[in-house]
C-alpha cells in the first residue's frame, strides 16, 4: 500500500497570483484530473431555508439559493493530479487561493456580502488568517459583473477624453421638472414608434435616431427613458458649439446589447490589464471549464452554488436551468461523497466525512496509489495541522478519489487497473452531487431525471400546538414506530418505519375519531395542495382580483426528529467479483 506521507501546498494571493495564473492552462492541459474544495463566510441562514430530511432536489437547490447565496467564497482550494506511467504514480500541484471583493475600484464595484459568527469561528480556530484574505485576497467578477465595469470603465473614459466629448451619465435624476414632462412624453413616443419599426427586421444595419438637446435633457433621456428599452443602446456626445446629441440605435443582436457596446476591444488599451485585474480569480474557473477535465469534490453542492453564482454567472431561480448551468460549466464531475454512501462503499466506510473517510480508505482493503509533491512546492510537517484549509481538503478529497476508484478496478470482474481518468467504472457517478439528510433521494441528478422515490408511507399531520412528541407517536402507536420531522408549533411530517403499514393509517383514522384540532393527510395530497394553492395565489396576481391568499400548504422545514431512523440488516458483503454495473449509483439504500 503506497501514499504520500507528506503535502505541499502554494498559497496564492494577489502578489503571485499573476505567475501562478500563466503555468495554469498547461498544468491544466497534463491533468488527469483536479479537485476542488472551498470556505465559505457562512453556510445558511437558516429560518425557511433550514434543511429537511423531506427536500426534493428543486426544494434543496431553492434552499441553497435563498438561504448562502449572500455568504462568499474566501478561500478556494485547487488540487491537479497527473498521473506519470513511466513511475505509476501521481504528481501533484496544490493551490490554496485566498479570494476577497475588490476594494479599489474606485466606487466602480464595491460588493456587500453576509457572515456568519459560527462559520467565521470555525475559520479563525482553524488557523485562518483573515487578514492575509482581506489585505492579499484575490478579487474577482462574474460574467455579468465584468460587463458592467467594462461599461462603466468605458463611460469614465470617454468623459475624461476631451477628444471623444461623450458625456457620462453617472447620476439619474429621479424628478422630471414640470417644464420638461411634454419632451419625455416627445421622446418616449418617438423611441417607442423607432423601436417598433424596427425591431423585427435583424438582417439590415441598426437604425440611427438622434435628438439634438440640451445637457439636461439628455440626462432625462437616460434617466426616464433608456431605462424603458433595455435593447436600444443609447450614446449621448457632447458638442463643441454646446448641447447635446443622443444617438438611439437598436443592437444587430437582440440577446446582449452591452456585448456589442462595451467590448473589451473598444476598451483602451491602458484599460484591458484593469479589467483583468478585476476579473482575477474567476480567470482560475474560467480555464477549469475550458481544460474539459474531471472535477472532483466532496459534499459539493455549497462548493458549486458558490463557484457558480460567485465566479461565473448570477445563479437562476429555476432548478432545471441551474442543472444546465452546471452541466455547462462544469460538464464531469463527481462528488466523493456519493461515492462513499453507495454501493459497493456504504457497508465499508462507516463515516463518509471527509477526515475519517480519508482513515478508511488509507487501510485494506483499499489500494493507494503513491502521490509525489511537485518541486518547489512548501511541505507541511503534520498534515492534520491544516485540515479544514481548502488546498488541504481539495487534496484529500482528490487521494480519496484514487483511493475508491482502485477498489472498484480491484473489485471488477473485468480487472484493468486503470488510472482514475482512465476508468470507465466511475463514469455512473458523473453528475450526482450528494444530498445531505435526505435518505431516499441521496443525490441530485445533474445530466438527466433525478430521482422520484415513493413516499406513501409518509403523512402531514396537524395538531393542536399543546402537542408534544409523545403524542405524536401516541396517534401512530399501532403502526409501529415513526421518525418526526416538525414543520412548526402545529405540524409535522410523521414517516413510518415499517412501511408496509401505509395503506392502513388513513383508512384507520377515518375509522377513529382524531382529536379535535388535528388532521393526517398523504404526502401526496399535501404536495397537491400546495401547487395548488401557489399556483391559484400566482393566478390571482396575474389577474389582479384580490390580494394573493396565504399558502396553506407553505411550511417552515426543519429536522429535529427526536427517533433516528433504525437501519434495517443489509447483505452480508463477502468481496466477490463485480461487474460495473453491479454498483452502480443506487437509491436502494435499505
Amino acid at each position: 500500500m503506497c501514499f504520500s506521507h507528506g503535502f505541499s501546498t502554494m498559497d496564492v494571493t494577489k502578489s503571485n497570483f499573476r505567475s501562478v495564473l500563466e503555468g495554469l492552462d498547461d498544468e491544466l492541459e497534463k491533468a488527469s484530473f483536479i479537485a476542488i474544495d472551498t470556505e465559505f463566510t457562512g453556510l445558511n441562514d437558516g429560518g425557511s431555508n433550514k434543511l429537511s430530511s423531506l427536500d426534493t432536489p428543486a426544494e434543496r437547490y431553492k434552499k441553497v439559493l435563498n438561504g448562502s447565496s449572500e455568504f462568499l467564497v474566501v478561500q478556494f482550494g485547487l488540487s491537479i493530479f497527473t498521473f506519470e506511467k513511466k513511475v505509476s504514480k501521481y504528481v501533484n500541484k496544490t493551490y490554496n487561493f485566498y479570494i476577497f471583493p475588490h476594494t479599489s475600484m474606485g466606487g466602480l464595484c464595491d460588493k456587500k456580502f453576509m457572515s456568519q459568527a459560527s462559520s467565521l469561528s470555525f475559520l479563525a480556530n482553524q488557523g485562518f488568517d483573515f487578514n492575509k484574505l482581506i489585505k492579499e485576497g484575490i478579487p474577482y467578477l462574474n460574467l455579468l459583473e465584468e460587463e458592467k465595469v467594462k461599461f462603466k470603465l468605458e463611460k469614465r473614459n470617454k468623459f475624461s477624453n476631451v477628444d471623444s466629448k461623450v458625456h457620462c451619465h453617472n447620476d439619474e435624476i429621479s424628478e422630471i421638472p414640470p417644464d420638461q414632462k411634454g419632451y419625455v412624453d416627445h421622446i418616449v413616443s418617438k423611441v417607442t414608434t423607432f423601436f417598433e419599426s424596427n425591431g423585427n427586421d435583424e438582417e439590415k444595419s441598426p437604425a440611427i435616431l438622434e435628438f439634438q438637446c440640451s445637457s439636461l435633457q439628455s440626462e432625462l433621456i437616460f434617466s426616464h427613458v433608456r431605462t424603458r428599452y433595455p435593447n436600444l443602446l443609447f450614446v449621448s456626445a457632447k458638442k463643441t458649439c454646446g448641447g447635446c446629441t443622443v444617438t438611439v440605435k437598436k443592437a444587430a443582436s437582440s440577446c446582449n446589447l452591452e456585448k456589442e457596446s462595451f467590448d473589451k476591444k473598444s476598451l483602451p488599451a491602458a484599460e484591458k490589464p484593469r479589467i483583468e485585474d478585476y476579473v482575477g480569480f474567476s480567470e482560475v474557473v474560467r480555464k477549469i471549464t475550458n481544460s474539459g477535465k474531471l472535477v472532483v469534490g466532496h459534499n459539493m453542492l455549497l462548493d458549486l452554488c458558490h463557484i457558480l453564482g460567485q465566479f461565473c454567472e448570477p445563479l437562476p431561480e429555476d432548478y432545471e436551468e441551474f442543472k444546465a448551468m452546471t452541466n455547462t460549466f462544469f460538464p464531469r464531475v463527481i462528488d466523493t461523497k456519493v461515492m462513499a454512501t453507495t454501493k459497493p462503499f456504504r457497508d465499508l466506510l462507516p463515516n463518509s466525512a471527509l477526515g475519517p473517510l480519508l482513515k478508511a480508505l488509507l487501510k485494506a482493503p483499499f489500494r493507494n496509489t503513491e502521490i509525489v509533491t511537485a518541486k518547489d512546492f512548501p511541505s507541511y510537517k503534520d498534515d492534520s495541522l491544516k485540515e479544514h484549509e481548502a488546498g488541504y481538503d481539495a487534496f484529500v478529497t482528490g487521494r480519496c478519489l484514487i483511493a475508491l476508484t482502485n477498489y472498484l478496478e480491484d473489485i471488477s470482474a473485468s480487472h484493468k487497473a486503470a488510472v482514475v481518468h482512465e476508468s470507465s467504472l466511475i463514469t455512473p457517478f458523473y453528475q450526482k452531487i450528494y444530498m445531505m439528510m435526505v435518505t431516499d433521494i441521496p443525490y441530485m441528478t445533474l445530466s438527466g431525471p433525478d430521482l422520484e422515490p415513493s413516499r406513501e408511507h409518509i403523512f402531514y399531520v396537524t395538531f393542536p400546538k399543546s402537542w408534544k412528541l409523545h403524542d405524536i407517536f401516541h396517534l401512530f402507536s399501532v403502526h409501529g414506530t415513526v421518525r418526526v420531522d416538525w414543520t412548526g408549533d402545529t405540524s409535522a411530517f410523521v414517516t413510518l418505519h415499517r412501511k408496509e403499514n401505509c395503506h392502513f393509517v388513513l383508512s384507520a383514522m377515518n375509522e377513529s375519531t382524531l382529536p379535535v384540532g388535528c388532521s393526517v393527510i398523504s404526502y401526496e395530497t399535501y404536495v397537491n395542495s400546495k401547487h395548488k394553492n401557489v399556483a391559484s395565489s400566482q393566478a390571482a396576481e396575474v389577474q389582479e382580483q384580490e390580494p394573493p391568499r396565504k399558502r396553506s400548504g407553505s411550511v417552515m422545514h426543519s429536522n429535529s426528529s427526536a427517533l433516528p431512523s433504525p437501519k434495517k440488516s443489509r447483505r452480508d458483503s463477502e468481496n466477490p467479483k463485480l461487474n460495473k454495473t453491479q454498483f452502480a449509483v443506487s437509491a436502494d439504500w435499505d
